[in-house]
Protein backbone atom coordinates (compact mmCIF):
# COMPACT_ATOMS: atom_id res chain seq x y z
CA UNK A 1 0.00 0.00 0.00
CA UNK A 2 1.17 3.63 -0.61
CA UNK A 3 0.02 6.33 1.22
CA UNK A 4 -1.65 9.20 -0.13
CA UNK A 5 -2.76 12.95 1.95
CA UNK A 6 -5.98 14.17 1.71
CA UNK A 7 -7.03 17.73 3.22
CA UNK A 8 -9.37 17.18 5.23
CA UNK A 9 -10.91 20.26 8.21
CA UNK A 10 -9.06 20.94 11.82
CA UNK A 11 -11.85 19.33 13.62
CA UNK A 12 -11.85 16.12 11.14
CA UNK A 13 -8.47 15.71 11.58
CA UNK A 14 -8.15 15.66 15.33
CA UNK A 15 -11.17 13.11 15.23
CA UNK A 16 -9.25 10.80 13.47
CA UNK A 17 -6.69 11.32 15.32
CA UNK A 18 -8.83 9.46 18.31
CA UNK A 19 -9.69 6.47 16.20
CA UNK A 20 -8.99 3.15 16.63
CA UNK A 21 -6.09 1.81 14.41
CA UNK A 22 -8.36 -1.54 13.55
CA UNK A 23 -11.25 1.47 12.35
CA UNK A 24 -8.74 3.27 10.74
CA UNK A 25 -7.77 0.24 8.83
CA UNK A 26 -11.37 -0.09 7.60
CA UNK A 27 -11.99 3.22 7.01
CA UNK A 28 -8.92 3.14 4.41
CA UNK A 29 -9.48 0.13 2.97
CA UNK A 30 -12.71 1.69 1.75
CA UNK A 31 -11.75 4.78 0.62
CA UNK A 32 -9.31 3.20 -1.08
CA UNK A 33 -11.50 0.98 -3.08
CA UNK A 34 -14.10 3.90 -3.99
CA UNK A 35 -11.23 6.30 -5.13
CA UNK A 36 -10.17 2.93 -7.56
CA UNK A 37 -13.42 3.03 -9.18
CA UNK A 38 -13.83 6.61 -9.60
CA UNK A 39 -10.39 7.32 -11.03
CA UNK A 40 -10.57 4.44 -13.67
CA UNK A 41 -13.22 6.52 -14.76
CA UNK A 42 -13.18 8.28 -17.88
CA UNK A 43 -15.02 11.90 -16.46
CA UNK A 44 -15.85 12.05 -12.70
CA UNK A 45 -18.81 13.65 -12.43
CA UNK A 46 -17.99 15.18 -8.88
CA UNK A 47 -21.98 14.94 -7.41
CA UNK A 48 -22.29 11.22 -9.09
CA UNK A 49 -19.06 10.34 -7.44
CA UNK A 50 -20.37 11.51 -3.92
CA UNK A 51 -23.22 9.37 -4.29
CA UNK A 52 -21.18 6.28 -5.36
CA UNK A 53 -19.21 6.97 -2.33
CA UNK A 54 -22.51 6.96 0.20
CA UNK A 55 -23.93 4.11 -1.24
CA UNK A 56 -21.12 1.97 -1.23
CA UNK A 57 -20.19 2.97 2.46
CA UNK A 58 -23.30 2.42 3.19
CA UNK A 59 -23.56 -1.33 1.50
CA UNK A 60 -20.61 -2.05 3.72
CA UNK A 61 -22.21 -0.41 6.59
CA UNK A 62 -20.33 2.92 7.16
CA UNK A 63 -23.78 4.39 7.61
CA UNK A 64 -24.04 8.21 8.07
CA UNK A 65 -25.00 7.01 11.73
CA UNK A 66 -21.63 5.30 12.16
CA UNK A 67 -19.09 7.47 11.03
CA UNK A 68 -20.39 10.29 12.92
CA UNK A 69 -20.55 8.01 15.69
CA UNK A 70 -16.43 6.92 15.00
CA UNK A 71 -15.78 10.78 14.64
CA UNK A 72 -17.51 11.73 17.62
CA UNK A 73 -15.47 8.83 19.97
Amino acid sequence: MEKIVIEVDELTAAKWDSVELEKKKEISKKISQLLKVSLNKDKVDFWAFVDEIRNEAKANGLTEEELEKILNE
